[in-house]
C-alpha cells in the first residue's frame, strides 16, 4: 500500500477509533512499527492527530466532541484507576454532583454501595446507578446532546443552583497549567463551571492524555480546582507546572 493511501486509512481509522496503538496500527497494516512512526509523524505535523505514548489520537476533540461509544475505547485501564482513586474521596451521607463522561463513569462503579446523594447530567451516569436503592438519584433535565449523552442549557443550570455538594468530579479534555481545564463544547463548560461553584472541593479526573491539552471551551482557572486526578504517563514539566497551582494525585 502507497504511504499517502495508508495515512488516509489512518485517519479513517482514528475518526472511527479515536486513539491506536502504534503496535495495532502495524498488525492492521502489516507494516512494521517503524513504518507507523513515521506515518504518524506525518499526520502529527498535519495537525491532524496528537502523538501519545504508545501511539496517536484525533486532534479534533479541540474543536469537536467524541461520542461516548468512542471515548469507551480509550485508555480504559488509566480510567478505572483513576476511578478507584476518585471514590476513595467520596463518604457516606455526602452529596455528590458528577458530570457524564467515560472517567467520571468508573467513579460511580465504585460507589454502587456506597449512601449517598448524586446529582448528575449525564445519562450513562444515572443508567449505571439506577439499579442502587440506597443512592438518592437526581438526573438533571435541560437540553440532551445525544452524542455524548449528557444535558446542557439554562434548565441545566438552573436545576442545579438548587443544590449545595459536597464534591464535584469534573471530566474535562483539556487541562494546562496556563489556561486551565477545558473542553470542546461551550455550553457543556457552562454546566461544569456551575457544578465546581456549587460544591465545596472540585476534583478534575483526567487521563494522562489530557494533561498539556487545550481545548476550545474554557471551564475555569487551574487554581479554582481543589485536585486533579491523572496518570503517571503525564507529562512530567506539566505536572510540575501544575502542582504549583493546585494538589494532583498520580496514580502508577
Amino acid at each position: 500500500m502507497l504511504q499517502v493511501k495508508r495515512q488516509l486509512k489512518i485517519k479513517e481509522f482514528l475518526v472511527e477509533k479515536g486513539f491506536a496503538s502504534v503496535e495495532e496500527l502495524s498488525d492492521y497494516f502489516a507494516v512494521s512499527e517503524m513504518t507507523i512512526r513515521r506515518d504518524l509523524d506525518e499526520l502529527d505535523k498535519q495537525g491532524f492527530i496528537q502523538r501519545v505514548h504508545g501511539g496517536a489520537m484525533l486532534n479534533d476533540p479541540a474543536f469537536f466532541e467524541m461520542s461516548v461509544s468512542a471515548k469507551s475505547t480509550q485508555f480504559t485501564n488509566e480510567k478505572e484507576q483513576i476511578g478507584k482513586a476518585a471514590a476513595d474521596f467520596v463518604k457516606d451521607g455526602s452529596t455528590i454532583l458528577i458530570d457524564a463522561g467515560t472517567t467520571t463513569l468508573e467513579i460511580v462503579k465504585n460507589l454502587k454501595q456506597k449512601r449517598i446523594s448524586l446529582i448528575t447530567n449525564g445519562l450513562n451516569i444515572a443508567l449505571e446507578l439506577t439499579p442502587c436503592p440506597q443512592i438518592e438519584l437526581f438526573l438533571v433535565g435541560g437540553m440532551l446532546l445525544k452524542n455524548v449523552q449528557h444535558t446542557v442549557g439554562p434548565q441545566t443550570i438552573a436545576f442545579l443552583e438548587d443544590f449545595h455538594a459536597d464534591i464535584a468530579f469534573i471530566g474535562v479534555e483539556g487541562v494546562h497549567p496556563t489556561t486551565g481545564i477545558s473542553v470542546p463544547d461551550i455550553l457543556d463548560a457552562s454546566v461544569k463551571r456551575t457544578m465546581m461553584s456549587i460544591a465545596k472541593k472540585s476534583i478534575v479526573v483526567a487521563d494522562f492524555s489530557k494533561i498539556g491539552r487545550n481545548t476550545k471551551a474554557k471551564i475555569n482557572p487551574i487554581s479554582s480546582v481543589d485536585l486533579i486526578i491523572t496518570n503517571s504517563k503525564a507529562d512530567k514539566e506539566i505536572i510540575r507546572e501544575l502542582k504549583e497551582l493546585t494538589e494532583v494525585m498520580i496514580i502508577d
